[in-house]
C-alpha cells in the first residue's frame, strides 16, 4: 500500500514524466539515427560492390572478346589473366566473385574450391545479366544462414554482351558494426535516464517540497492549528504561493475568531433568554433549540435532531397546507399538552430568515409562556365573578326578607323574628366573607407577617379540640385528638396556625353527615425535624378531578351545598397561604364519599430534642 501510494505522489509523476519525455526524445533520435546508419552502410556497401564489379567488368571485356571472337589465347594464359584481376581488382571483404562467359559457363572464382570452374551456372541473377541487364538482390546463404548480397554485372561493349561477373558478398559484419553502433546508442540512453532520474527528483523535490509543507499547513488549519506558518524559500511562483498561504491562514485566524465571538454572543444570548427560541430550515426541519424553549416545550434538541421533527410536529400545528408559516405574520396563541399531562399556553411569533439572493433561508419561532398570565386572568375574572355572586346572594336574601317586614310582615312578632334571624344570618355570612376577601387582599398586597416562636403544640392541639368537641356534639360526628406523647416544640405563629386548625376542622365537621368521625392526630418525623398535623373526617369526600384545584379561591366542589353550610370558598386557600408562610407545605388527599385527610407540617424548633 506505501509502494502504491509512493508512485502516486507529485514528486513521482513529474520524475517519470521526465523521464518519459527524455525516453521519448532518445527512441525517436535512435530510430532516426538506427535507420540512417544502416541506409548509409547498406549504400556504401552496395556502391562499393557496384564499384568493384563494374571496374572488374570493364577489365574482363578484352579477355571475353578474344574468347568469343577466336583469337588465339591459350585456355591457361586466359585463366591466369582473369585470376590475376580476380585477386588484384577485388576488394578482400570475403566476397564470393565468379566470371561467367557468354554461355553461362563459369571460367573464373575467387573460391578456393575450384571444381567450379567449366561448370555452367544457373543463378537467375546471371541468365538477366546475360540479358544485359544489371541485377542485384539479398539473400540468406543455407550454408552459414548470413545475409548476403547478389550482384550480376554483364560484361558487354557496344551493345554485345561476351560474359557476367556474378558477386556474393556477406553483409553480417555490416550488420555487426550497425547493432555496435545501436548498442552504443541504447547504453548513452541508459545512462542518460539515469542522469535524468537523478535531475528529476532534485528538481521535483525543489517543488513538491514547498507543496508537501502546505500540505501540511492546510491539514493544521483544517485541525484548527493557526499558529504554523509556511518557510519561504525564495520570490519564485512557489515562494509567491506560501506568502499568499500565509496570509490567508492569518486573515482565515481573524475570521474565525470574530464568528466565534460572534457565535458566543449569540448562545450567551439565546441561553439567558427567557423567551423561546426555535430555528428551523426552509423544509421546516428543527436546525435550533436554546434553552428556554426545550424548558417549555420539556424536550431535548438530541432528541428532536434524532427524530427529524419539523417545526409543525414540535409545536402541534396544523399541516403545512392549512397554515403556512411563511405567510403567517401576526402571533398565535397556542394551547398544548406536555408530556407530563401538565396544559401550557404560548404565544408563538414567526420572523421568516431570508438569503442574500432573497431565497427564503428558514424561519424562527420565538415562544412566550403566557399560561400563568392566562391562568390569572382566568382567576381574576373567575374572582370577580364568584365575589359578585358570594354578595348578591346574601344581599338578594335580605333585600326579600326587609321587603316582607316591610310589607306588613313585621307585624307578626313570629315572623318578624325568624325574618329578622334569618337576615341576621345571612348578614353574618357576608362579613365572614369580607374578612377572609380582607385577609387575601392583605396577603397579596402585604405579604404574610407571622409573629413566630416556639410554641407548645400540646396546648395548642388541646385548645383546639376544646373548641370543636362541642360543635362536633351537635352534628351528631365523633371527634378524637390522637397524639404520640410529648410533643416538641415547633417554631411557628400561634394565631396562624389556630386559624389554620379552625378551617380545617370546621370545614370536617361541616361537611361530615351525623354518625361520622373527624381525627386530629400528629406524627414526628425525627430525622426531617418535622411535626406532621392531620385532619381526617369520614365526610363526603373530594372527587379526584377537584383535587388539584381545591385550595384555589371560591372553588367548590358542589357550590349549592357549600352555601347551605355557610362556607365562602376561601377557607382553604387561606389555610395554604399561611402554611406556606412557614416554609412548611400542605396536601390533601380523598375519595368520594369515603373522606379526606388533610395533612401539614411545621419545623421543630432549634435546639429542641424531639421526645
Amino acid at each position: 500500500m506505501p509502494r502504491t501510494r509512493l508512485f502516486k505522489t507529485v514528486q513521482w509523476k513529474l520524475v517519470v514524466m521526465y523521464m518519459l519525455l527524455i525516453l521519448i526524445a532518445m527512441q525517436f533520435i535512435g530510430a532516426y539515427f538506427s535507420r540512417e546508419v544502416e541506409s548509409y552502410y547498406t549504400n556504401t556497401f552496395t556502391e562499393t560492390l557496384n564499384t568493384q564489379a563494374s571496374l572488374l567488368s570493364t577489365h574482363l571485356e578484352r579477355s571475353l572478346r578474344n574468347q568469343r571472337d577466336g583469337k588465339e589465347q591459350s585456355t591457361d594464359e586466359m585463366r591466369d589473366e582473369i585470376h590475376y584481376l580476380l585477386n588484384n581488382l577485388v576488394m578482400p571483404n570475403g566476397a564470393k566473385v565468379q566470371v561467367i562467359d557468354q554461355n553461362g559457363y563459369v571460367i573464373g572464382t575467387t573460391e578456393i574450391d575450384q571444381s567450379v570452374i567449366g561448370q555452367r551456372t544457373t543463378q537467375p541473377e546471371v541468365t538477366i545479366a546475360l540479358l544485359g541487364t544489371r541485377n542485384e538482390s539479398l539473400r540468406i546463404d543455407p550454408r552459414t544462414g548470413n545475409r548476403v548480397k547478389i550482384l550480376a554485372v554483364p560484361v558487354k561493349a557496344d551493345n554485345i554482351i561476351y560474359g557476367a561477373v556474378y558477386m556474393m558478398a556477406s553483409m553480417e559484419e555490416m550488420y555487426t558494426t550497425i547493432q555496435k553502433i545501436t548498442n552504443i546508442l541504447a547504453t548513452g540512453t541508459g545512462i542518460a535516464l539515469l542522469f535524468t532520474a537523478g535531475l528529476g527528483v532534485v528538481l521535483a523535490r525543489t517543488i513538491t517540497i514547498p507543496v508537501k509543507e502546505m500540505t501540511r499547513q492546510a491539514q493544521a488549519v483544517a485541525n484548527g492549528d493557526f499558529n504554523r506558518a509556511v518557510r519561504i524559500n525564495g520570490d519564485d511562483e512557489i515562494g509567491q504561493l506560501g506568502q499568499a498561504f500565509n496570509y490567508m491562514t492569518a486573515r482565515l485566524r481573524e475570521a474565525i475568531l470574530q464568528q466565534e465571538e460572534e457565535r458566543e454572543k449569540l448562545a450567551g444570548i439565546l441561553s439567558n433568554m427567557s423567551d423561546g427560541v426555535i430555528a428551523a430550515n426552509r423544509d421546516g426541519q428543527i436546525i435550533l433549540l436554546n434553552r428556554s424553549a426545550e424548558e417549555m416545550l420539556q424536550v431535548k434538541m438530541a432528541d428532536v435532531l434524532a427524530q427529524g421533527k419539523t417545526l409543525h410536529d414540535l409545536l402541534k400545528l396544523p399541516p403545512e397546507e392549512e397554515m403556512p408559516l411563511f405567510e403567517e405574520a401576526k402571533p398565535l396563541l397556542i394551547e398544548m399538552m406536555l408530556a407530563n399531562r401538565e396544559v401550557v399556553m404560548l404565544r408563538v411569533t414567526f420572523t421568516e430568515l431570508r438569503h442574500d439572493s432573497g431565497k427564503k433561508g428558514g424561519i424562527i419561532a420565538v415562544l412566550q409562556d403566557v399560561t400563568e398570565q392566562a391562568r390569572l386572568e382566568q382567576q381574576r375574572r373567575e374572582f370577580v365573578a364568584n365575589v359578585s355572586h358570594e354578595l348578591r346572594t346574601p344581599l338578594t336574601t335580605i333585600k326579600s326578607y326587609v321587603e316582607a317586614l316591610l310589607d306588613g310582615a313585621m307585624e307578626e312578632k313570629e315572623i318578624a323574628s325568624r325574618f329578622l334571624q334569618v337576615t341576621m344570618s345571612e348578614t353574618e355570612r357576608m362579613i365572614r366573607l369580607v374578612n377572609d376577601l380582607l385577609q387575601l387582599s392583605r396577603f397579596d398586597s402585604q405579604g404574610i407577617r407571622l409573629r413566630c416562636k416556639n410554641i407548645d403544640l400540646n396546648e395548642l392541639l388541646l385548645y383546639a379540640a376544646e373548641r370543636f368537641s362541642m360543635l362536633s356534639e351537635q352534628q351528631g360526628v365523633c371527634f378524637t385528638l390522637e397524639t404520640t406523647g410529648d410533643l416538641p416544640l415547633v417554631h411557628a405563629d400561634q394565631d396562624a396556625i389556630n386559624q389554620v386548625l379552625d378551617n380545617l376542622l370546621s370545614n370536617a365537621i361541616k361537611y361530615t353527615p351525623g354518625g361520622g368521625a373527624v381525627t386530629l392526630k400528629t406524627e414526628v418525623n425525627e430525622r426531617k425535624g418535622r411535626v406532621y398535623i392531620s385532619v381526617s373526617d369520614t365526610g363526603i369526600g373530594i372527587p379526584s378531578r377537584d383535587l388539584k384545584r381545591i385550595f384555589e379561591r371560591f372553588y367548590r366542589v358542589d357550590k349549592a351545598r357549600s352555601r347551605e353550610k355557610g362556607g365562602t370558598g376561601l377557607g382553604l386557600a387561606i389555610a395554604r397561604e399561611l402554611v406556606q408562610a412557614h416554609g412548611a407545605d400542605i396536601e390533601i388527599t380523598s375519595e368520594w364519599n369515603e373522606g379526606t385527610t388533610v395533612t401539614f407540617w411545621l419545623p421543630v424548633a432549634k435546639g429542641e430534642e424531639v421526645a
